[in-house]
């Protein structure tokens, strides 16, 4: 899956075939993109030419936009699946089928009913407090894959000493504000403040490694 490591992302031209395989994203150059979730078809996240120019020259900033997400979506992660260290495969997007999964008992194949309403109670607890700051679960999951897609994530551990920029929410917030185009800005924000909200329940720093 295409969230499993903090490897260094490829060139958004690159990354075409595996989104197209992997997220059911239609492609256009110059026409953008479209997602289709369920019955929802999202055709108003594209990016046009100039947009995609000013990220090779902000990339390292860029990189920053896309780690919000990361850990965002890393922390909802955490939250629900309380115990597990290798998340590979696992997408915001996808845990109700993950709930599923985890909650079959691997001696007989039986459904373990006890943890799936434990797991089920969790991210449905969490969600709602989510979406008291406007989050939806059927809009910004997606939405998160997209900027990780896009602006990439950090390729090593920030050093919070050197650069306080990585644990400051109102500098964090003026650096998105600079970098993400103003038809992203407002779910980009929104996925700042899920991250900071987080951040203060569980105590640990925006960006944990």
């Amino acid at each position: 899956m295409l969230r499993a490591n903090r490897e260094g992302w490829p060139p958004l031209q690159v990354q075409i075939p595996q989104l197209l395989k992997d997220f059911h994203v239609l492609w256009q150059w110059g026409w953008g993109w479209q997602r289709y979730l369920g019955t929802l078809k999202w055709s108003g996240w594209h990016l046009s030419y100039p947009e995609i120019q000013s990220f090779s020259g902000a990339e390292k900033d860029g990189r920053i936009v896309g780690e919000i997400a990361f850990q965002l979506d890393r922390r909802i992660l955490a939250y629900v699946f309380p115990g597990v260290t290798r998340l590979y495969g696992f997408t915001v997007s996808n845990i109700p089928e993950k709930i599923k999964q985890t909650s079959i008992k691997s001696l007989d194949g039986s459904v373990d009913e006890k943890k799936l309403r434990e797991l089920t109670h969790r991210y449905l607890t969490l969600t709602a407090r989510l979406e008291k700051l406007g989050y939806s679960r059927e809009v910004h999951p997606v939405f998160s894959e997209f900027l990780i897609n896009t602006y990439g994530i950090l390729k090593q551990r920030p050093d919070l000493r050197a650069n306080p920029l990585h644990s400051s929410p109102a500098a964090l917030r003026k650096l998105v504000i600079d970098i993400v185009p103003p038809k992203f800005l407002g779910d980009s924000l929104l996925l700042l403040n899920c991250l900071c909200e987080l951040s203060k329940e569980d105590s640990k720093p925006l960006f944990a490694w």
